[in-house]
């Protein structure tokens, strides 16, 4: 694995495809900023990234078709979550897709993308963006009440940058750019789907979701082989099996998109 450090970037997502289209990266690389300007999430959405986190993109060239990879964003999500375990002691859980939880809050952001060659059907570059809050205390008031960090006043940890912190960081670039690639391309489904579900703070729960516009009600009863959350909702219409008998629920599949927890 290659290393690249930044002081400040846009997003080393972005910087990640800038030196791919540069033909500046042949092998696997991570990419790391301590502040990023413009960090990005997932549909569009920015990602808050003062000088209190780990933001790191990591590059994997690659030559699959480019559906082959349908788990490639809950697989990032284990293999991350995993990691902070290991290297903080931190309980965590994972809220579909791929938000990172700890004490109640969001406290890592996960973007997966691709460098893509449409007129071969290849996937040739994996670009995977991870932003950790790790000792960030204030927030823009759209993210006091869901974002949180990995080490802060709220759950009596005490933070010295200079002594506790730096390691931290570290070790989570680290241990995240070592292991991601045997979760994303080794693990066999069984193995991730069992530590996802495990880890999971949607089964079995109350959520919203939207479809076509609309936002329904459901409760989150599995995840499929291919990273799709399975929910049990109630038919708009009452349906009828063969023998008569009034179908009142029924089960779909999301395959991506926001959902909203109810506890």
């Amino acid at each position: 694995m290659n290393y690249i450090e930044y002081r400040l970037i846009d997003s080393t997502n972005n910087e990640a495809k800038r030196l791919i289209s540069d033909g500046k990266i042949t092998a696997p690389t991570c990419l790391t900023a301590k502040e990023q300007t413009a960090g990005r999430g997932r549909q569009g959405k920015s990602f808050f990234s003062p000088d209190t986190g780990l933001y790191m993109t990591v590059v994997f060239p690659v030559d699959f078709l480019i559906s082959s990879q349908v788990t490639m964003t809950t697989r990032t999500a284990c293999a991350v979550a995993a990691a902070i375990e290991e290297c903080t002691g931190k309980a965590v859980g994972i809220k579909w897709v791929n938000d990172i939880y700890t004490d109640g809050k969001k406290c890592c952001g996960i973007l997966c993308e691709a460098v893509n060659d449409y007129e071969q059907g290849r996937m040739k570059f994996v670009v995977i963006g991870i932003g950790i809050n790790i000792y960030t205390k204030e927030w823009p008031d759209d993210l006091k009440d869901i974002a949180g960090s990995l080490f802060n006043q709220r759950d009596g940890s005490l933070i010295d940058f200079n002594r506790r912190s730096v390691p931290v960081i570290e070790n989570l670039r680290n241990r995240i750019a070592e292991t991601l690639g045997d979760w994303l391309f080794k693990s066999s489904n069984e193995e991730f789907l069992s530590y996802y579900k495990d880890h999971s703070i949607v089964l079995g729960k109350k959520i919203t979701f939207i479809e076509n516009g609309e936002s329904r009600e459901g409760t989150a009863v599995d995840i499929d082989e291919t990273g799709g959350l399975v929910v049990e909702v109630r038919n708009k219409s009452i349906e009828k099996v063969e023998d008569g008998t009034a179908l009142e629920k029924s089960l779909i599949v999301l395959s991506s998109g926001e959902i909203s927890v109810r506890i």
